[in-house]
């Protein structure tokens, strides 16, 4: 590909998505919100131009931006993703919302494929809500709107004759990321000598390192088929309990855990859900940072970053 446009450009996964493609000579157009601050570091290679346009104003983009020779769209923005925000109903639907107006946006730009971000939620939320008895909490509401975005963009995609490829990202960590997703508040649990209570952790669990996450999701937006979904997973997925040892080991082995202290009231998937044969049998794309690696990059950076003096 020679040019792409990115939303949530500035993003924990946008900002490593541009330094890969970037490094495969490819321009890209990077869309962020409407602040001062892009979030795209200053040092950045040439080959990048940042448009500053909301979600909530997505529809104007063909008036923004004058190219009519982009050849893929990778659409990562998504207002609450993380924390409480992910139980804002009205929210979630705007995200949907936005997302069918930004194929319809590119529609009219002549941008030839779209590539959405969904993720594992999703999967979730289709194998147990529909279950009789079954008891979703307040955060579903993001898995079910990631659903509703995902299947909305597919058929607006085939009304506008675009290719539609999603990806449905796991849970991805590293260096950068300053959510408080699973490997980072258990990390810091423990960096600052809390107690190392958790669940069982008998679940499936699959983790990503952000490198391999932004390699997956490139791969696919250029080898993936259309109308294809893919998850984009590590292909090793392993029981919650053995990433909680492997945290513990990498920050200090004589931490004690206490698994089973919290109970478990979540849907856990199980492993073939996690399967990536697809994606590499397309794309020919092959994980490269194995979880004993990447967690030992982001205990270090965790470290250097939230138990400085002063954090």
């Amino acid at each position: 590909m020679k040019k792409v446009l990115i939303t949530g450009a500035g993003g924990f996964i946008g900002k490593e998505l541009v330094k890969e493609i970037l490094g495969h000579g490819t321009e890209i157009i990077a869309v962020v919100r409407n602040k001062k601050d892009s979030g795209i570091p200053s040092d950045m290679p040439s080959g990048i131009r940042i448009v500053r346009c909301g979600m909530e104003n997505i529809e104007k983009l063909p008036q923004i931006i004058d190219d009519r020779d982009i050849d893929c769209c990778i659409h990562l923005a998504w207002e609450g993703s993380a924390g409480d925000a992910r139980a804002d109903a009205g929210l979630q639907l705007k995200n949907a919302e936005w997302s069918v107006d930004l194929v319809k946006a590119i529609g009219s730009m002549n941008i030839p494929r779209f590539v959405g971000a969904g993720t594992l939620a999703e999967k979730d939320v289709l194998r147990y809500h529909p279950t009789d008895g079954a008891t979703p909490n307040g955060v579903s509401m993001y898995g079910a709107a990631k659903v509703t975005a995902h299947f909305m963009t597919k058929i607006q995609c085939s009304v506008l004759k675009i290719e539609h490829i999603w990806c449905l990202l796991s849970n991805t960590y590293g260096v950068g990321n300053t959510t408080d997703n699973f490997v980072n508040f258990a990390s810091r649990l423990m960096l600052q000598g809390k107690r190392a209570a958790f669940t069982e952790g008998e679940q499936m669990y699959d983790f990503v390192y952000i490198t391999d996450t932004v390699r997956a999701l490139w791969a696919a937006a250029c080898k993936g088929s259309k109308n294809t979904q893919y998850y984009l997973g590590s292909t090793k997925p392993r029981k919650l309990k053995e990433y909680i040892t492997l945290i513990r080991d990498t920050v200090d082995p004589d931490i004690e855990l206490y698994l089973g202290e919290i109970p478990y009231n979540g849907f856990g998937l199980p492993e073939k859900e996690y399967e990536c044969t697809k994606l590499l049998r397309d794309t020919g794309f092959e994980p490269a940072v194995p979880f004993e690696e990447g967690i030992r990059k982001t205990v270090s950076w965790l470290k250097n970053t939230y138990l400085e003096p002063g954090n």
